[in-house]
């Protein structure tokens, strides 16, 4: 008795047999890598997004700390705003404070520069393989 063989296709490489699928089925592969290319632009702007709104946090946290290193002692007492109130602080704490607030930014920059590069790869791959797919269409 002899066993069969299945073939598997996978749709993360859809070049693997298009030259046997009918046209139908080629128009729903496309179809679907379409809406995953917009899926994956969409999330890349956003991811964009967060890290511009990362840099703009990182580069406050860098100018505030310059700014109190250069004008106050650590003993000293500031006033940080905390919505509506005030609380008197010594600028040291508040200077721990915006240490540890930076070691979290750059974490979430990290993570978002492994999650941009990640879907700019796919961008990338997503289109090449539609463009080879609408290339042996013809």
């Amino acid at each position: 008795m002899m066993k069969e063989k299945k073939i598997r296709r996978h749709f993360h490489n859809p070049l693997y047999s298009t030259a046997n699928m009918n046209q139908e089925a080629l128009q729903k592969v496309l179809i679907e890598m379409d809406n995953q290319l917009n899926k994956s632009r969409a999330e890349l702007s956003m991811v964009n997004l967060q890290l511009d709104r990362v840099h703009t946090n990182l580069n406050v946290i860098k100018s505030t700390n310059s700014r109190l290193n250069a004008l106050n002692a650590p003993d000293e007492t500031i006033w940080q705003g905390v919505g509506k109130a005030f609380i008197a602080e010594k600028t040291g704490n508040y200077l721990d404070q915006l240490s540890e607030d930076e070691k979290g930014y750059k974490d979430t920059e990290k993570n978002l520069k492994i999650k941009q590069d990640y879907l700019q790869t796919t961008l990338e791959k997503t289109v090449n393989s539609m463009t080879k797919i609408v290339g042996e269409k013809k």
